[in-house]
């Protein structure tokens, strides 16, 4: 018989329940009386499940899917999450399979109930142990993105009750947190859950500034508030007047961790010194009416210059669509005041993301449409194929991918590709099709020759030259920046050391001890017309070429091939003015190859020369020469190598990542020894 102290816990929950209920009626379409029992029977079911397990608050375990779920009720759901929700701990916590949950639910909600285990069977320590369960999560993602859903309000909360776990555990899941999750949510739109993660992790990492923060806006919100009222006033005025139907006029709020962001990049040192603090939104019918709007606001009072911008016509990558403008002299001051512009429907997108689209729109298997499906494109393709990256490696894919600076670029045909920001032709090549990447040699930007590791810009207009059979060269590697075009060219690269048997090819050769090691000399750059090996074409070597005396290109700068009439190819620098007056489809990629010659001292271990050769490999480096040598008495073992690089910063990059290989003392190239020498 339970004690009348679980009946009453039982009591508040029955309370909690009617509030979900209450919740998803006021926004599901269809709500009907099997859809409630589901829901009944998904609380109960966890209920069950999690009956006298306590948290480290004191509190009833089941307190937390709750609140998680109350917390994901705000991008409202499909019913199939919110089940996932209240279910996502049971799998994990208690002895109920996932067989038993798919019996009772259905193979999707056990699909998102395991998407979701935050510990996977195998458990593992410290970061391999994070990374086991990130990395499941985003393959989870892949397959059904309303895993992430589940996981946001999962996380949420259980940052909102950090205070009752030990300080250096609060830090770290407040870092990883700010890392991994504000970003994702940030991705897909979710704005209202990207603030929320944001604001709580900092105040668990940063406590005394986020109270000073708080305090100084609080102080700030009052003389602020009423400008904005009578700034909105002004402007439903001038709407009404112009004829312009909107449907709300409100003030926006940044929230702290943003503040705190703001304050960093401008060296403010108040709170008071952001003038964007509070923004003016406005919410309109149409998006001819934004335009109307934007048009009326300026005509009104003056537009800041260079504080317009246009995320209808070129949306943000999560979607995101509006218009925001700052102007002066509103509420007849001299503050500058943000205004942003947008439709109902873009509102919607902005505050609870793409979550809400399952209900109108169901594609295939899919419970989302297409557009939002093409939303994940972000995620790095190696987590799918590349079951044994290290926990480094993951990480590293992972932020890169969720990196918010990007940039927009345009085809010919005038269609937008968003890519990260310092992205080059090469990634932009393989975010239209994966042949078109392969094949690439060359890249026009505005109708000028570039080179294929040049920076694009937004608004840049991009037409990629291709051959017929051409494959990715390894070389891209070095300035690739997107997931997408690094994993096709790592991809190919692992295909041909397949086919043509390198990797035992230079283990066999390799591993000779022999008592003096010969001495590596660097081959030296000529210029000469006659020698073929020093620049690469196209990808090849040994193909006949000139120096043009026009620009004289040297090694370290960016040069590019031009197919003359006769049987050599002239080689420029790309930024050589003569390049504009040449003929495009004559140009092929170029680079110089340099061969850089080293020593790697190290304290002898099984895997050593695998971890070097997969260092230069990540470089995309070719290793042309290596000997060893191997001091038994020390156990310090010796490797000479000669690579091809085309410029002295690619030396610098790989050294810096081969110092970090585990047991390695000191690094030289040939070049330092030799001098060492001469003096002694």
């Amino acid at each position: 018989m339970k004690s009348t102290k679980n009946i009453i816990c039982k009591h508040s929950f029955e309370k909690e329940l009617e509030v979900i209920l209450y919740e998803i009626k006021n926004y599901y379409p269809h709500f009907s009386k099997k859809i409630e029992d589901t829901v009944r029977k998904a609380f109960w079911f966890a209920y069950d499940a999690h009956y006298d397990v306590k948290r480290f608050s004191g509190c009833p375990y089941f307190s937390h899917p709750v609140a998680a779920t109350k917390i994901l009720l705000s991008i409202k759901p499909d019913i199939e999450t919110i089940c996932a929700c209240l279910l996502h701990d049971v799998i994990e916590d208690t002895p109920i399979s996932a067989e038993e949950i798919e019996k009772a639910f259905g193979k999707n909600i056990r699909f998102l109930c395991e998407g979701v285990e935050k510990i996977a069977k195998i458990r593992l320590q410290g970061k391999e142990r994070e990374f086991g369960s990130l990395k499941k999560l985003f393959v989870a993602m892949a397959k059904d993105i309303r895993v992430i859903f589940v996981k946001l309000a999962d996380r949420i909360h259980n940052l909102q009750t950090l205070e009752f776990v030990r300080p250096e555990k609060r830090i770290r899941i407040s870092q990883e947190s700010l890392k991994i999750y504000a970003p994702v949510a940030e991705r897909l739109g979710l704005f209202e859950f990207k603030t929320q993660i944001e604001d709580l992790c900092f105040s668990h990492i940063h406590e005394e500034i986020f109270k000073d923060l708080n305090r100084q806006i609080k102080q700030n919100k009052k003389e602020r508030k009423i400008f904005i009222e009578k700034a909105n006033e002004e402007i439903r005025k001038v709407l009404t007047k112009e004829k312009i139907n909107f449907q709300q006029i409100t003030g926006r709020t940044k929230n702290i961790y943003s503040v705190y962001e703001k304050m960093k990049r401008k060296n403010f040192f108040k709170v008071d010194e952001i003038y964007d603090l509070f923004a003016i939104r406005v919410i309109v019918n149409t998006p001819t009416d934004c335009y109307r709007t934007l048009g009326v606001i300026h005509s009104m009072w003056k537009p800041i210059p260079k504080r317009f911008k246009d995320y209808i016509a070129v949306s943000k990558t999560n979607g995101y669509q509006s218009l925001h403008t700052t102007v002066l002299g509103l509420a007849k001051s001299n503050i500058p005041t943000e205004i942003q512009i947008r439709t109902e429907k873009m509102h919607l997108d902005a505050e609870f993301g793409p979550a809400t689209h399952w209900a109108y729109k169901i594609a295939k298997n899919s419970n989302f449409d297409e557009n939002y499906i093409n939303k994940m494109d972000w995620l790095p393709q190696s987590i799918l194929v590349q079951q044994s990256d290290s926990a480094e490696k993951f990480f590293e894919e992972i932020t890169t991918s969720l990196s918010t600076d990007r940039i927009h670029v345009f085809t010919p045909r005038g269609d937008i590709k968003s890519l990260a920001a310092k992205s080059t032709p090469v990634d932009f090549a393989f975010s239209i099709h994966s042949e078109i990447g392969n094949s690439c040699i060359g890249a026009k930007v505005n109708g000028t020759i570039k080179p294929l590791n040049y920076e694009l810009k937004t608004g840049d207009v991009v037409e990629v030259m291709t051959k017929k059979g051409k494959n990715p060269n390894p070389l891209w590697l070095k300035f690739t920046k997107s997931s997408h075009a690094r994993g096709h060219i790592k991809n190919y690269i692992n295909k041909l050391k397949q086919d043509s048997n390198i990797e035992p090819h230079i283990f066999e050769k390799l591993p000779q001890k022999i008592a003096t090691p010969q001495k590596v000399v660097p081959k030296q750059f000529i210029k000469k017309r006659g020698d073929f090996s020093d620049i690469i074409i196209g990808g090849e070597t040994n193909i006949p070429y000139k120096i043009c005396n026009c620009c004289k290109p040297a090694p370290g700068k960016n040069i590019i091939a031009y197919k003359s009439r006769g049987l050599e190819f002239s080689i420029h620098e790309a930024s050589c003015k003569t390049v504009a007056k040449l003929d495009s489809h004559r140009f092929v990629e170029a680079d110089f190859n340099i061969i850089y010659s080293f020593k790697i001292n190290a304290i002898d271990r099984i895997g050593l020369l695998r971890d070097y050769a997969n260092v230069m490999s990540e470089h995309g480096l070719n290793i042309i020469d290596s000997k060893f040598d191997y001091n038994k008495k020390k156990n310090i073992s010796c490797w000479y190598f000669s690579v091809e690089i085309s410029s002295p910063r690619e030396s610098e990059d790989m050294i810096a990542d081969l110092k970090k290989v585990p047991n390695v003392i000191d690094i030289k190239t040939i070049k330092d020894i030799d001098k060492k020498n001469n003096k002694t």
